[in-house]
């Protein structure tokens, strides 16, 4: 059955994309927990304010920002607007709030067509996944195959924009930190440098294996549709 064959392969290739990628989240925890760069940024201003002066640095000051507990920093492109944690703890938010400084000075075009095309993406496959479940859609193979295609342009797209914004925030928090004359800032340099090595990995394994997923769901649903045919 070619929908069992190509669940199989999805599987087998989340796998060796997880082998060989080698994913291991636990690394970049364990170089966040560096206790001296941590107590080095710790005189640093609050999130803000390094988030305003970087905004400056790449003359983009029209971005509201906004400061939020137990949250992840990201950028959103439909209101122009960079949420921010508040928590001073970690020597690696410089560059995390950098990264994000970085994506909104990226293509307009291209962010926008990401954010579209996800939202896009995950309504039709929740659409498409229920009028499977009742037996409405049952060319489940043009569907894998439009689902696997949608995957491939939405890891395309993403993986441009975060790859882009996790390359350049290095250089960016590097002199953000020269300017706060940090004499330790080639030893934090240093340490971004293998955190991006380990986080590259993991985005890329991360935005892939996640739309695979909800390929797996899929065909899951469409063999339960077959087996009950």
């Amino acid at each position: 059955m070619s929908e069992t064959i190509i669940l199989i392969l999805i599987i087998a290739v989340i796998i060796l994309l997880r082998i060989i990628l080698g994913v291991n989240k636990k690394k970049i925890l364990e170089i966040a927990e560096n206790n001296k760069l941590n107590k080095i940024t710790e005189s640093l201003p609050d999130n803000l304010e390094i988030c305003k002066d970087i905004l400056k640095k790449v003359k983009n000051e029209d971005v509201k920002i906004e400061e939020s507990e137990n949250t992840n920093c990201f950028y959103f492109i439909a209101t122009n607007k960079i949420i921010l944690n508040k928590d001073k703890k970690y020597f690696t938010r410089i560059q995390t709030i950098a990264h994000e400084c970085i994506h909104s000075i990226q293509n307009k075009k291209i962010l926008w067509f990401n954010y579209i095309f996800a939202n896009l993406f995950n309504l039709f496959w929740f659409i498409l996944l229920l009028l499977t479940a009742f037996g409405i859609v049952k060319n489940y193979m043009f569907f894998i195959a439009i689902l696997l295609i949608l995957t491939l342009v939405f890891y395309s797209i993403r993986s441009y924009l975060e790859i882009e914004a996790m390359t350049k925030a290095k250089y960016l928090a590097k002199e953000y930190l020269e300017d706060k004359k940090i004499k330790e800032v080639n030893e934090i340099s240093n340490e971004y440098e293998k955190l991006n090595e380990v986080g590259i990995r993991y985005t890329c394994y991360y935005l892939m294996s996640s739309k695979l997923y909800l390929l797996l769901i899929y065909i899951i649903v469409s063999l339960i549709r077959i087996f009950l045919a």
